[in-house]
C-alpha cells in the first residue's frame, strides 16, 4: 500500500487522479497514525475508523466519522489545501489545518474550554495511489494560553471500504 512520506525520500508527484463517487458519496476506512513530542517524549497512537466520504464540488470533500464515541466532520480543500475538523457538530470549535497558519480556539473539555493555538507547518493532500482515495498528512504545534505544549504530526489513509 502506499504512504505518505515526509522529508527527501517523497516520491515523485503527478496529478491527481479524480475519485468517482456512486450517488455522491461512498462508505470508507480511515486509518489515522498519530505523533505527538512532549518535553522530548513521543507517543504514537493508531486508530481505525469507518466513515462516509461526500464530494461536495470545488474539490472539497466531507468525511464524517465517529471516533471514542465523538462524531467528526472533517471537511478536506484539496485546492485550498486546508483540513477543518469539527468535533459534535460544533463549528464555532472547529481545528483548523491550512499550512504555515496560526489557528487559536477555545477546546471543551468536561470540566469547562480552555484556549489551545495550532501553528501549522505543513498540510499535504495526496489522491495518488490508486488503493486509496486520498492520504493526508498535518504537521502542527499546539500551545495552551500561549505557552508550547506539543509538536504533531498525523498521517490520514483513507480507503474504500
Amino acid at each position: 500500500m502506499g504512504t505518505v512520506l515526509s522529508g527527501e525520500n517523497r516520491p515523485y508527484r503527478r496529478e491527481p487522479s479524480p475519485v468517482v463517487f456512486s450517488g455522491g458519496k461512498m462508505r470508507v476506512r480511515i486509518e489515522m497514525k498519530s505523533r505527538q513530542t512532549v518535553d522530548g517524549d513521543t507517543d504514537i497512537f493508531d486508530t481505525v475508523s469507518d466513515g462516509i466520504l461526500r464530494e461536495v464540488g470545488d474539490g472539497t470533500q466531507i468525511l464524517t466519522y465517529f471516533q471514542d464515541g465523538v462524531h467528526n466532520e472533517m471537511r478536506v480543500d484539496t485546492a485550498g489545501k486546508e483540513v477543518t475538523v469539527v468535533r459534535n457538530w460544533k463549528h464555532d470549535n472547529a481545528f483548523r489545518y491550512k499550512e504555515n497558519t496560526k489557528h487559536v480556539m477555545n477546546y471543551e473539555t468536561p470540566m469547562g474550554y480552555m484556549e489551545l493555538g495550532f501553528d501549522t507547518k505543513r498540510v499535504e493532500i495526496d489522491r495518488v495511489h490508486a488503493e486509496l482515495v486520498m492520504n493526508i498528512f498535518l504537521s502542527y504545534s499546539i500551545t495552551q494560553y500561549g505557552n508550547p505544549v506539543s509538536e504533531n504530526e498525523i498521517e490520514i489513509r483513507i480507503a474504500k471500504a
